[in-house]
């Protein structure tokens, strides 16, 4: 299914760096694996609500959690941050400090609803998206928050989720109004 990247954009105000949408038209739902770390990196494609592909679900879900956990610690999250994947317990963002989504860089964190303890942890690295899970994958790059390098008797590679399983896990439903009366309350 193509995105809508104009819609998804303009609803987000901001335009997405374009080897995330890359990513997207190339590989299905999926998991991207480190030789010898146990947290894959999922990439998530839209979520469905109701049914229906909803391209701002997840973006707009996981950008509030990232805001409320800036408020609560501002002096250790980095402003900007747009959610883009996640680990295990572990989100990775980018961290917009230019109006350019192409200069984005990563980071990756263990804070906010992932976070183990009150004490967040953020790690920056000056790439992108593609080319952080080039070095995740071939084990070039790692990030100590995904998790610790053992010994690797496993390649690194892309693991794809099958679409039932994908629905099952994304599928999410609006929210209901109910109309009632009182005579219905007795």
């Amino acid at each position: 299914m193509e995105t809508p990247w104009d819609v998804v954009h303009a609803k987000l105000g901001f335009t997405l760096p374009s080897d995330f949408r890359d990513l997207h038209a190339v590989f299905p739902p999926g998991t991207f694996d480190a030789p010898g770390v146990l947290n894959g990196v999922m990439v998530q494609p839209p979520y469905r609500v109701d049914g229906v592909p909803d391209h701002l679900h997840q973006f707009e879900v996981e950008t509030q959690e990232t805001e409320d956990w800036r408020r609560e610690h501002p002096e250790d999250v980095p402003e900007g941050m747009v959610p883009w994947a996640r680990g295990d317990r572990e989100g990775l963002f980018w961290v917009r400090r230019s109006q350019d989504p192409e200069q984005w860089t990563v980071a990756v964190s263990s804070g906010g609803i992932w976070g183990h303890d009150d004490v967040p942890v953020v790690e920056e690295f000056d790439c992108g998206a593609v080319e952080f899970l080039i070095g995740f994958v071939t084990g070039s790059l790692h990030s100590r928050v995904l998790g610790p390098v053992e010994e690797a008797s496993a390649v690194g590679g892309f693991r794809p989720i099958e679409e039932k399983e994908w629905l099952r896990f994304s599928d999410t439903r609006s929210p209901q109004v109910r109309k009632f009366s009182l005579r219905d309350l007795g």
